[in-house]
């Protein structure tokens, strides 16, 4: 089997974790599903693959049987910076792109905080909705709010940010209109007063949505600065349907956009070949293939890398784990890619596709050097 342990990973995308890694067993067991209804951490999650799988690597880390107890109780007598430490160690971890508006800030280690324990470096990303959400709320005239928004955007690099992501599959989602300043004004004035009358936003709004977005992307074309996608598998409230990144095709085909990366994610799950299509297609598009979340099985995530491989240049091709709430999640993403990205690999060599030279080469694009040159102009 081909050798990938020697490339160090970067995380093209994932979450920090929580301050309070002391659980119980439900709780642990319930981050390891996108499913909110409590029964599926209380009946179902104990018997997915994916997790059953996941218990017997942790088992092995930490020195214990593979039972949610053992390991729980193994993992709780390490200090949280040693912890996190020996596990980024073991996977040959080098960098992270975080996500860092979700889960919410004070519920989670920083990402000074991280690339301290981990002893790796850390790129942040500017969540898009939520500036909107925030600025909508503080600011009652649209033309303010425009324009403090834009200035954020243009000062994303000045404020410490590698790059910008969007969740409009999860609101609206992907395919974003161009609408009139008056449409926007119109929505704006419908968010403001939902604002207002709840003490809170959640941005639902089309027409203002999608009218910030093309804000931020002509800002974003001119920094060449990489935007992320949210796009197939997600959380309960996201529409599929909405989720397919052929819904992107007119952002796609925008000449004023080219210089501005789009990165596609998780593998756009289950909408793989189309994703890794638009990739192979439009030169500012990469596609992003996640090991952690979807919380599927290595037969599936055989498939999934086999087609992007098959449709998409290697040169295209980001790792991320997705990891989120518990470190053990982008540790074990990080174990897994190698696995999946070795065995595919050695399967076209056998294949005759490749030899082990070009084989290596291609490899260490998807784990390490496309992320470092988007986030991190190496």
């Amino acid at each position: 089997m081909l050798d990938l342990n020697t490339i160090p990973i970067i995380d093209n995308h994932c979450h920090p974790f929580l301050l309070q890694q002391r659980m119980d067993a439900q709780t642990f067991r319930g981050y390891f599903s996108e499913a909110t209804h409590p029964s599926f951490a209380q009946k179902h999650v104990s018997h997915s693959i994916y997790y059953l799988w996941f218990l017997r690597q942790a088992a092995a880390f930490y020195g214990c049987k593979p039972l949610e107890d053992e390991i729980i109780a193994a993992r709780s007598r390490f200090d949280a910076a040693d912890q996190v430490h020996r596990l980024f160690a073991d996977a040959h971890i080098e960098a992270l792109v975080l996500d860092s508006a979700y889960p919410p800030p004070t519920t989670c280690y920083a990402p000074e905080q991280i690339a301290s324990q981990g002893g790796l470096r850390v790129a942040t990303l500017l969540r898009l909705e939520i500036l909107m959400q925030d600025l909508i709320q503080a600011y009652t005239d649209f033309g303010e709010v425009v324009a403090r928004y834009r200035e954020t955007v243009r000062q994303a690099r000045e404020l410490g940010y590698s790059g910008l992501k969007s969740i409009v599959a999860y609101r609206t989602g992907l395919e974003i209109a161009e609408w009139s300043k008056d449409e926007a004004v119109a929505a704006f004035t419908e968010a403001r007063a939902q604002a207002t009358q709840h003490g809170e936003l959640r941005l639902m709004h089309k027409p203002l949505l999608d009218y910030l977005l093309h804000q931020a992307f002509e800002q974003a074309a001119e920094q060449e600065l990489p935007v992320q996608f949210h796009t197939g598998y997600g959380d309960g409230d996201t529409d599929m349907r909405l989720g397919n990144p052929l819904h992107l095709r007119a952002i796609f085909e925008r000449g004023d956009y080219q210089r501005m990366p789009i990165v596609l994610l998780h593998e756009s799950y289950p909408y793989v070949q189309l994703g890794a299509y638009l990739a192979a297609i439009y030169p500012n598009v990469y596609f992003d293939l996640s090991y952690t979340i979807p919380f599927v099985e290595k037969l599936e995530m055989l498939t999934f890398t086999r087609q992007a491989l098959s449709i998409a240049p290697a040169s295209k091709l980001t790792y991320s784990s997705d990891g989120i709430n518990v470190p053990e999640m982008l540790w074990v993403g990080a174990k897994r890619v190698r696995t999946i990205l070795a065995q595919v690999l050695q399967e076209m060599i056998d294949a005759d596709e490749l030899d082990t030279s070009q084989a290596q080469h291609l490899a260490r694009l998807i784990l390490h050097d496309n992320a470092a040159q988007l986030y991190f102009k190496i």
